[in-house]
C-alpha cells in the first residue's frame, strides 16, 4: 500500500469515528453530536457550512468541543448553539472573527454590557464578510440585465473591459450584477467606460496584493490553512477598500 493511500485511509477512518454515535459511560447516551451531525443540524440555515469551518472555529478558540477517549470531537447542544450564533453574526452583521471572539469572551465572562461594542472597527468601513463568495453564480446575460436594470449593450461594454467576467460556461454571479448596477449609476453622472478602466486596473492590483498576503498562509502545513487564508483574504480586502474610501473622502475635504 502506498503512503498516500495509507494516509487517505487514516483520514477516512478518522472522519468515520468522528461521525460515530456518542459513547455510553454507564449513564445512557451522552447528549453530544458528531461533527457530521452538527453539519446536518446547521445546513438548513447555513447551507455553506463545512467540516473545515467547524474545525477552524475550534483552532481560533471560538468553540471548545470535548473529546472522546479516542480523541474525537463531541459537540454538546451548547456547542451547536454557539456555532449557530457565530455563523449568524458572520452572515447577518458581517462581523470579522476577531470581533465575534470578543463578543463570545464577553458573554463567557458574564459581561453582556460589552456585547454591542465594536471598538476595533472603522465607522462605515467595508467588512470582511462582504467579501464572501456569492451564493448565486449561474446567471445568464439576460438574468444580469433584468436584475441590474442595464441593457445588453452596456453589459457587453463592461465584459469587454473585463469589469465583469463570466465563467467558462458564460455565466455570471450576483457580484457581477452589483458591479453592473453601480457602473450604470455612475454613468448617470457622466462617468463612462473611459473613466472606469482605471478602476479595473486598480481592482486587479489590489486583488494581486491580497493574493500575495494569503498565499503563504494557504500553503502552511495545517488542516485549517485554507479556511484561515480565506479569512485573512476577506479581512485584508475589506481593509484595502475601506482605506481607499477613506482616502477619497480625505482628498475631497482638502
Amino acid at each position: 500500500m502506498s503512503s498516500q493511500s495509507g494516509a487517505a485511509r487514516q483520514s477516512d477512518d478518522k472522519t468515520a469515528k468522528e461521525n460515530a454515535p456518542a459513547l455510553d459511560r454507564g449513564q445512557g447516551i451522552l447528549p453530544t453530536s458528531s461533527i457530521g451531525d452538527v453539519i446536518k443540524n446547521l445546513q438548513a440555515d447555513f447551507p455553506e457550512v463545512k467540516v473545515s469551518k467547524i474545525r477552524f472555529f475550534e483552532a481560533e478558540g471560538l468553540i471548545s468541543p470535548r473529546r472522546s477517549k479516542s480523541g474525537y470531537r463531541r459537540f454538546s447542544p451548547e456547542d451547536i448553539s454557539r456555532i449557530r450564533y457565530i455563523l449568524g453574526l458572520q452572515r447577518d452583521e458581517f462581523l470579522p472573527l476577531k470581533v465575534i471572539k470578543e463578543r463570545l469572551d464577553a458573554m463567557d465572562a458574564g459581561n453582556v454590557t460589552t456585547i454591542n461594542s465594536h471598538s476595533d472597527s472603522v465607522a462605515g468601513a467595508v467588512t470582511a464578510e462582504q467579501f464572501r463568495a456569492p451564493q448565486v453564480r449561474r446567471l445568464t446575460r439576460a438574468d444580469v440585465c433584468v436584475r441590474s436594470g442595464a441593457d445588453d449593450d452596456f453589459l457587453g461594454v463592461l465584459v469587454r473591459m473585463e469589469m465583469v467576467v463570466p465563467d467558462a460556461a458564460g455565466f455570471f454571479s450576483t457580484d457581477d450584477v452589483e458591479v453592473v448596477q453601480i457602473a450604470a449609476k455612475l454613468g448617470e453622472f457622466g462617468i463612462d467606460s473611459r473613466h472606469l478602466r482605471s478602476l479595473v486596473t486598480m481592482a486587479r492590483r489590489q486583488s494581486d496584493l491580497v493574493n500575495r498576503v494569503t498565499e503563504p498562509v494557504a500553503h502552511r502545513r495545517d488542516e485549517n490553512a485554507a479556511e484561515r487564508a480565506s479569512e485573512v483574504g476577506r479581512e485584508v480586502s475589506a481593509l484595502l477598500v475601506s482605506l481607499h474610501a477613506s482616502m477619497v473622502k480625505s482628498n475631497l475635504a482638502r
